[in-house]
């Protein structure tokens, strides 16, 4: 699969899942303030079904709060004598 097609599923990947949000949160606040009507409560499980079946297609989501970042470890040794040498430059350290 090339980058484009990669990047392009992605996209569509991303639009379908927000549809799906979208769709469910109108529908939530069309029970808050619609009643509980038969057809109604058909649109809410084929809400649910929908979201259902987008985890089928894309596999479920991965919600960022699950992903296991890796933390950048800097070694804990000396440094060369002029590798800070330019840091008031950058705003940090004395300023003259």
């Amino acid at each position: 699969m090339s980058v484009n097609t990669e990047s392009a599923r992605r996209q569509h990947e991303s639009d379908v899942r927000h549809a799906v949000r979208d769709l469910a949160r109108a529908v939530e606040g069309l029970q808050q303030h619609g009643g509980d009507s038969t057809d109604l409560q058909r649109l809410v499980q084929d809400t649910r079904r929908v979201a259902e079946d987008v985890d089928l297609v894309f596999g479920p989501e991965t919600p960022l709060t699950s992903l296991t970042l890796q933390p950048n470890v800097i070694p804990d040794g000396d440094y060369p004598p002029g590798f800070f040498a330019d840091a008031e430059d950058e705003g940090v350290g004395r300023h003259r």
